[in-house]
Parts: structure tokens; sequence; C-alpha cells
């Protein structure tokens, strides 16, 4: 008896010792496709030479990071499906914790009260360690899907900058990252801003690639 409990015991540490770290992790990065690396492009594009006659004569616009990732269509698309699944997952995820949990109690409670056979304790082991198996292939379903957001956040910064690129055609000699959570651009003129062009060019392009997928 006392052989079999330590083995339950046991099944249960290992299995607690990991049970919410991906469930939390997924949730801090599942907030959004553009976020994080609206951040990253605007370090990297803000980061201008520090001679002033370089700046002199230069030919400086912006895009507002916040606009695009609200209303650009690729951001929209993507992320509506990544949340559904983010919430699907935790649903499930967290149902089969909350039953792994509740099972192990009623099994230590039934051993503590000597209403199970050896032979009974060794079957719901086997079950806890069924359950506990499950519950890692649905914290590697959580990991493949922050792999996935990871993935579709490089395909978005991908398409941007190759647009933008195009865009510009010469016009700029800096396009800036705009954005009012954290933003190196202290003043911005109204006139200098591309957004509104940006963003129609790439909803354009993107409804033209989704149209020749059907």
């Amino acid at each position: 008896m006392n052989k079999v409990s330590l083995i339950i015991n046991v099944v249960l540490a290992a299995a607690i010792a990991v049970l919410f770290y991906l469930y939390t992790d997924l949730k801090k990065n599942v907030s959004g496709l553009g976020e994080q690396n609206a951040g990253t492009t605007l370090q990297t594009t803000t980061t201008l030479s520090s001679t002033a006659g370089s700046l002199k004569d230069a030919k400086i616009a912006y895009l507002n990071i916040d606009t695009l990732d609200y209303k650009y269509e690729y951001i929209i698309d993507n992320s509506k499906d990544m949340r559904a699944r983010e919430a699907s997952l935790q649903g499930q995820y967290q149902s089969m914790v909350a039953k792994f949990q509740n099972d192990y109690q009623e099994l230590q409670q039934a051993f503590q009260a000597g209403l199970r056979s050896e032979a009974e304790l060794e079957k719901e082991k086997g079950r806890l360690e069924q359950m506990q198996y499950e519950i890692a292939n649905k914290e590697k379903q959580m990991q493949s899907l922050q792999e996935e957001v990871a993935k579709k956040q490089g395909e978005m910064l991908k398409r941007v900058s190759t647009f933008i690129s195009t865009f510009n055609n010469g016009r700029y000699d800096y396009i800036l990252a705009y954005t009012s959570n954290v933003s190196s651009v202290l003043y911005a003129k109204p006139g200098l801003d591309l957004t509104k062009e940006i963003l129609e060019g790439l909803n354009n392009e993107y409804r033209a690639a989704k149209a020749t997928k059907k």
C-alpha cells in the first residue's frame, strides 16, 4: 500500500511542477500579432545618424504602428484565428488540470481511508499517468501555437517591410515607426504621416493574395 501511495505522489509532483508553465507563457505571448514586433521595428528604424549635416536635407516620414495593428487586415484575420485557438487550448488545458487534481485528491482520500485495494490503486495510478500524458500533449500543442504566432509575426514584418520598400521608391530617406506606447518620435508633423497610404496599399495587396487562394 505505501509503495503504491509513494508512486502516486511522485506522479502528481512531476505533473504539478510544469502544470501551469506553458499556459501562463502562452497567455503572455498571444496578446496580438503586431505588438512585440512593432516595438522591435521601432527600435531599429528610429536609430538615425547623429550627424546634423546628414539630416539637414533628409526626407523623413512616418508610419503609425497603432493604426496598422488595428486596421491591417492580415493582422486582424490572423489574430482572430490565433485568439480563438488560444482560448480553446486554454479551456481544454484548465479542464484537464482540474480533473487531474480532483481525481488525485479523491484517490488519496480513498487510500487513507483504506477503501481501495492495492490492485485498484495500481489501476488508478495508471489512469493518472495517462491523464498526465494527455496534459503534456496539450502543453506541446500550446508550445506549437507560440511558435506559430512567432512565425506569423515574422511574416507580417516581412510583408510590411517589403511593401514599404516598394511603396517608398526613393521618395524618403527615413520612414519612422511611430507608436503611442513606446516611441522615440517626440513630434510628428501630420503632413508626413504615410499611414493611410501604406495601410490602403497593404490591405489591397492582402485582399488580392486572399482572392487568388480561393
